[in-house]
């Protein structure tokens, strides 16, 4: 072997090296991680309520939906309840290690509204094309 093959053998190496320490870096997610449209479903208390949901995600950090409710009647003795719908709007935030948070303003048909928080995590990635 030529004494100018070693060095461009440690060269081609170092490259491999280099792929596989990049192959095993996480991604860092950022809110255009998430959109699209996504369905949902949720229980309240200790299932006292259950909600279907979709949300919509813009890839902005801008959200929006409608939602499904089906919960008790307020001050019902008999375990009555209510089917009611409504819509949210709101922001969601991510972090570079995939963790986040939605907070959203939801509007129901039986005049309530609230601000609600959710925190997520991604746990896993799509990449278009790939």
């Amino acid at each position: 072997m030529s004494n100018t093959s070693i060095p461009t053998a440690l060269i081609f190496l170092s490259f491999l090296g280099l792929s596989k320490a990049n192959a095993d870096t996480p991604p860092c997610y950022t809110i255009a991680s998430l959109q699209g449209s996504w369905a949902l479903v949720a229980t309240y208390g200790a299932n006292i309520a259950l909600s279907f949901g979709e949300r919509y995600l813009d890839a902005d950090g801008n959200l929006f939906g409608t939602f499904v409710l089906n919960a008790p009647v307020n001050g019902s003795t008999t375990g009555e309840r209510v089917i009611s719908t409504g819509t949210q709007a709101g922001t969601y935030t991510v972090n570079c290690d995939g963790s986040g948070t939605f907070t959203r303003l939801l509007t129901s048909s039986t005049g309530v509204t609230t601000t609600q928080t959710d925190d997520f995590i991604i746990t896993a990635a799509h990449v278009k094309g790939g």
